[in-house]
């Protein structure tokens, strides 16, 4: 079994989180499942329970077992691959574009393809957290748990100021804006801008709109298998498909098709849900791109 599902958070958090994961995996006996990680344009806060899977470095022959809460930068290539065996589950917060700065005033950059316990970047009460979210028996109650944490630590976050609105504008928009008119939206400079899109963010902006478009294009795939990669191309911005084809190279270390079947296999069920309509509407773009 491999199931992976995904809740909407509380209304007074969409600015700040897109949605909740959980994977949930029983593999007893059976040959491990191991995954690439392409790039991605979220940053997440993660928790593991069970059996906990093991990270394989993709730069260097290097194997280690995750951490029970972890806090996971931007994406931006395939860093690793992850290996999951036995009876494995995880809770994840993906958060929006600037969410995890704005909540709990991380510096982005320094997160950016990198991974930490969450206890040394967030502090203790990730503890307490983990905790509450092992003792609940069902995901509604883990999102609720997620829920009451964030909305506490809103009192203390910044309003979000236009950089942020930007980055989620740039997300939702699959990328398709250009920089410069993001820029233009903030009154900033854009040398400006792309200091504090960085700070906030990971990323400068344009390497940002790549991945959110990276993202959205596959996640169309994904969803629509009869579009051809030539019409994806296309609604998404591409010069032409080999423009696609080199950024899914760059992006996720894998030519389209690759990640077309990769996402197939591992997303099945979720899959099946969407083409008979019984899948939750997130409203959040790229759900499915978490793989």
């Amino acid at each position: 079994m491999h199931l992976i599902r995904y809740l909407s958070p509380a209304p007074g958090l969409h600015s700040y989180v897109r949605f909740y994961v959980q994977r949930e995996v029983s593999l007893p006996g059976n040959a491990p499942v191991v995954h690439p990680v392409p790039a991605r344009a979220a940053p997440m806060l993660e928790f593991d329970f069970g059996d906990l899977p093991r990270i394989h470095s993709c730069d260097r022959p290097q194997v280690t077992a995750a951490a029970r809460c972890v806090v996971i930068g931007l994406q931006t290539y395939r860093r690793v691959r992850i290996e999951i065996s036995g009876v494995h589950e995880s809770f994840s917060l993906v958060f929006q574009p600037s969410g995890l700065h704005r909540l709990f005033r991380v510096p982005m950059a320094e997160l950016t393809n990198r991974d930490f316990d969450a206890r040394a970047v967030l502090g203790p009460s990730m503890s307490e957290l983990e905790r509450q979210l092992a003792d609940c028996r069902t995901f509604e109650a883990r999102a609720r748990v997620a829920d009451q944490y964030l909305l506490r630590q809103i009192p203390r976050a910044p309003v979000m100021d236009g950089v942020s609105a930007a980055a989620n504008m740039s997300l939702l928009r699959a990328g398709q804006i250009p920089v410069a008119q993001l820029s233009h939206s903030t009154g900033l400079s854009a040398r400006q801008f792309e200091r504090r899109f960085t700070q906030q963010v990971g990323v400068r902006p344009k390497l940002y709109s790549r991945i959110a478009r990276f993202e959205a294009a596959l996640d169309s795939k994904l969803r629509s298998p009869g579009k051809s990669w030539l019409r994806i191309a296309h609604e998404f911005g591409y010069h032409d498909q080999m423009h696609l084809i080199h950024d899914f190279h760059e992006l996720s270390g894998e030519a389209p098709g690759r990640m077309q079947s990769h996402g197939e296999t591992l997303l099945r069920g979720q899959l099946e849900a969407i083409h008979q309509g019984s899948a939750p509407d997130l409203n959040q773009s790229q759900a499915m791109l978490l793989l």
